[in-house]
């Protein structure tokens, strides 16, 4: 029902809903980086061009994370799992949230995102839901490997939004951003609107030999490639990093697994890794993998996942 009343109060919503699940009807030149087969589940032609469209003009960029299309790829988290997300981090009791305030919660306006009022002590504080996915992710990260890290990777960088509350709350010194050209536009762009504690560089897999990396990250991104280019990732970054986080939704069952690296490929290929469950669960098949952690934080904050 709050759905429908979404979708009748806002009906350019409801035409893109409409549009994306029935029609199909492009509206705008899709635009591809890769061949066919090396494209990932979200280069689907309409993500390029959204990105073309929010670089094409300030008012666009000014207001990127509440374009449609852009939407169907990042900026899509609900209420319900931001409240999730927060729960989390404030029944960790680790200082990220109050961090959090004093930075990234307070800067948070590039873009426009979409904000709800999240109640913390009797107190409203209005939030992003993905930027508190963001910051629980940061939280695992900070009780999984620590803070001050030197060199680390991220696959799959949505405008950079990680990157940035990792260098707001985690004083990593130099993050290698890997994606697609148009993307690493996008997020030069967003992280240029701010001020870095650290320094950042964007490049594609393709521009690079193969690296040292003390931390390697990846929220779903090298899950959704296919086959040949996470072999790619993994011989260029993924073997060469000595601390791995890994949020998965392929490599188990799923229609997010086919053309992937199943779990077992997985197992041959990577550093020896643990598997835990995603909290809170977005897909039934997703999980996290993760080497080279710290194991007693992860029992006690994190639960193995038992793989039949």
């Amino acid at each position: 029902m709050n759905k429908l009343k979404k979708l009748l109060y806002d009906p350019k919503l409801a035409l893109n809903v409409l549009n994306r699940r029935y029609l199909n009807v492009s509206f705008v030149e899709k635009v591809f980086t890769h061949k066919s087969e090396y494209r990932s589940d979200s280069e689907n032609g309409n993500y390029a061009a959204a990105i073309i469209k929010v670089l094409s003009s300030q008012k666009d960029f000014d207001n990127f994370k509440r374009n449609f299309d852009y939407r169907a790829i990042l900026e899509h988290v609900s209420f319900d799992q931001g409240s999730d997300y927060l729960d989390i981090v404030l029944s960790r009791n680790d200082g990220l949230f109050s961090e959090a305030l004093n930075s990234i919660f307070n800067s948070d306006e590039v873009g426009n995102p979409i904000k709800y009022e999240y109640s913390i002590h009797n107190k409203l504080y209005k939030l992003s839901p993905t930027t508190l996915r963001y910051l629980k992710v940061a939280s695992d990260i900070q009780g999984l490997f620590g803070k001050n890290l030197d060199r680390i990777a991220e696959i799959g960088c949505g405008y950079g939004g990680q990157a940035l509350v990792n260098d707001q709350l985690l004083n990593f010194k130099q993050v290698t951003l890997f994606d697609l050209p148009l993307v690493n536009k996008l997020i030069s762009r967003y992280l240029n609107a701010v001020i870095l504690n650290g320094s950042y560089r964007v490049i594609t897999i393709n521009e690079v030999l193969p690296e040292k990396y003390d931390l390697v990250i990846s929220n779903y991104a090298f899950s959704e490639l296919p086959s040949a280019l996470q072999k790619s990732y993994i011989k260029k970054v993924l073997v060469n990093s000595t601390r791995g986080y890994l949020t998965m939704n392929s490599g188990l069952l799923g229609v997010h697994s086919a053309g992937k690296l199943s779990l077992k490929e997985l197992r041959e290929l990577l550093p020896p890794f643990e598997i835990y469950e995603e909290k809170p669960n977005t897909y039934e098949f997703n999980y996290i993998i993760a080497w080279g952690h710290n194991k007693d934080f992860a029992k006690k904050h994190l639960t193995l996942k038992h793989i039949e």
